[in-house]
C-alpha cells in the first residue's frame, strides 16, 4: 500500500514539474526575481541574527568568543570557534 502511494506521489510530482516548467525562456525571465528573493532572504536572516546577538550580554558574547563591535562582521563572515 505504501509503495503505491509513494509511486503515485512521485508521478504526481513529476507531472507537476513538467507542467510548471517554462523552458529556458521562463528560467531566464525568473532569474532576476529569484536572485532578488535570495538576496532579500539573506539580508533578513542576517538582520535577525545581528538583532539576536545584540540582545546578548557582554558576558554571553565573550562566551561565544566575540565582542560587541565584532557582531556585524561575525554575522556576515562567520567566526572561528
Amino acid at each position: 500500500m505504501s509503495q503505491s502511494i509513494s509511486s503515485k506521489s512521485n508521478s504526481f510530482r513529476m507531472h507537476m514539474r513538467a507542467e510548471s516548467s517554462l523552458g529556458w525562456t521562463g528560467d531566464l525571465l525568473l532569474a532576476g526575481p529569484r536572485a532578488l528573493l535570495r538576496a532579500t532572504r539573506r539580508a533578513w536572516s542576517m538582520q535577525c541574527e545581528q538583532r539576536l546577538l545584540q540582545e546578548l550580554s557582554d558576558y554571553q558574547l565573550r562566551d561565544l568568543g566575540i565582542r560587541r563591535d565584532q557582531i556585524e562582521s561575525a554575522v556576515r563572515n562567520g567566526w572561528d570557534v
